[in-house]
This record gives structure tokens, sequence and C-alpha cells, in this order.
């Protein structure tokens, strides 16, 4: 039977039970497997104190790859690893997205050394009504994700002078995330920002966004560097998600195990497929290769 030393977990369509909670069933079983010598670590698109936030909240610790393996910290919340965008990069990157007449109704952040950042409040309003107004639960989840960042929790910094802002005080600037329910444009906005911008790697956690890292931020560098860190061989690694951003990861570790709810390419590369994400597709996940059903 196989014996396995690390299980990584994404969190967005993957452990989180609905967009913003992991369920106590889920925390309970992660409890089980590090009783058993299964360390736990997430990796995620998140930043470091969001994603710390939720796992707080069912009173776990553990090590984080975040923000698509831009930053890598350990439980105690010490830096292992960090890759970051140049100033240059990242204002190429504004650069595109401000293209108005292509990218209107496009809104984004910015995750920085300084916090959470966005800019245009204006097209965040518009995109807030359009997701209510489209009805449909990914659109209604994704509203009520965004109330709570803007409006309930505050958490990110709304700036008129992005430009400015990234020169001056954002210092690290780890990744831009941007959003729309125009497909096409998020199809159309990938293409541009690869063929413009060099030295920069662009995935997608949804249909509904893109991502932007340097180089080298990627979860499957993250997930090394946190494999590397703990002694434990890649192939000792469980690593589970849902989507594009996730398929680094699956091509380091030892087993992949896609969602029930995962984008069609990541289930054509694991090697097992568990329940959705809210089914306890993770919590079922796990405890298979606990008991070494999943070797």
């Amino acid at each position: 039977m196989a014996t396995y030393k690390l299980f990584v977990s994404d969190m967005d369509g993957t452990i989180l039970h609905n967009h913003t909670k992991i369920a106590n069933e889920t925390a309970e079983i992660v409890r089980e497997a590090e009783a058993a010598g299964i360390r736990f670590a997430i990796a995620t698109g998140r930043n470091y104190v969001n994603a710390k936030q939720i796992l707080d909240e069912v009173g776990l610790s553990c090590p984080i790859v975040s923000s698509n393996g831009g930053r890598v910290l350990d439980t105690s919340g010490e830096v292992l690893h960090e890759i970051d965008l140049t100033i240059e990069e990242a204002l190429q990157v504004i650069d595109v997205l401000h293209q108005d007449d292509k990218y209107a109704d496009v809104f984004y952040e910015m995750y920085t050394e300084a916090g959470l950042v966005a800019s245009r409040g204006d097209l965040i309003e518009a995109s807030m009504k359009n997701l209510k107004a489209n009805g449909d639960d990914r659109s209604l989840e994704m509203y009520e994700f965004f109330k709570n960042r803007y409006y309930v929790n505050e958490d990110v910094k709304i700036v008129d002078d992005i430009e400015g802002f990234i020169r001056e005080e954002a210092g690290r600037v780890y990744k831009f995330i941007a959003f729309s329910s125009h497909l096409e444009k998020m199809t159309a906005l990938w293409k541009e920002i690869e063929a413009q911008v060099e030295g920069v790697y662009v995935t997608s956690s949804g249909n509904d966004n893109i991502e932007v890292m340097a180089h080298g931020a990627d979860k499957g560098n993250g997930v090394t560097k946190l494999a590397e860190h703990y002694g434990i061989d890649l192939s000792e690694v469980v690593v589970i998600g849902d989507n594009l951003n996730d398929v680094p990861m699956f091509k380091v570790a030892g087993k992949g195990i896609a969602m029930g709810n995962s984008h069609k390419d990541l289930i054509a590369i694991s090697d097992h497929v568990t329940e959705r994400h809210d089914e306890y597709g993770v919590a079922n996940a796990l405890k298979r290769v606990m008991t070494g059903e999943w070797e």
C-alpha cells in the first residue's frame, strides 16, 4: 500500500463547501489524517490572510501556498518562498486591462505586499448588478462573495491611481485576478496579456476569471517548495483541486484527485475523481487515501 505524507487541497470549488467556508465535517477528517501522520496543506489562488481566516474559522492550522504559488508559508506564517511581478510587468498588465474599448466591463483585483487592492469602483458595482441579474447559482454565489468582500468585511482597498500605487506603495505585487461574466472577453484578455507581457504566467480558477502571476509562480512550484521544506518526496504528495490553476500541482504530485465539479482538462489528468465540493468531496477523498482504498 502506498504511503502518502502530504495532502494538499485547493480552496474554491474544492474544500470550500459553499465558496466561503470549510464544513466542520471536513475539518474533522483533516484532523484525523494529521493524527495518522498525513500532513495537510492548502494551495489556493487566494491571498494568505484570507486563506488563513477561513482555516481559523474551523480551527485548522497548516502550511499555505497562496496567490497560486506566489507565496509559500509554513504553519507559523513564516515565508518559505516568494516570487512576484516586477513593477514593469505589473504596469504592463494594467495597460492591457485599461483598454476601455475592449475591457470596459472587466474589473480586477491586485494582490500586493500592502494588501488586496482594486481600482475603478464603478466597474465593481456594475459587475455586482450583472451577477445578481444573471440569477444562476454560480452568479449568485459570486455576488454574495463580492458583497462580503467589498461591503461587509471591506477587505479590499480601492485606489484611484493604480499606477502610482504600484510604483510607490504596493511593495511586492504577487497576482492580478480579473473578472467578467462575458466569457469571450476573458479568453481575449488571457491571450492579449500573454502576447504583450513577457515573464508572466496566466491561468484561471473559473470561466469568469483569469489570474496573472510572475512566471514560476504556480501551484506546482509552490507544492514542490513545500515538500522540499518538510523533506517529503513528491511521490508521497497527494493533491486535490477543480480547475486549470491546479494543473501544475497535478503534474508534480504522486497522486492527483479531481473534484466531481472539475474542469474537464483537470479530470483528464487525474488519478481519481471524488464527489463535488458541496458533497464533501475532499473529506471523502482523504478518507480513501487514509484507508488505502486509493493507493
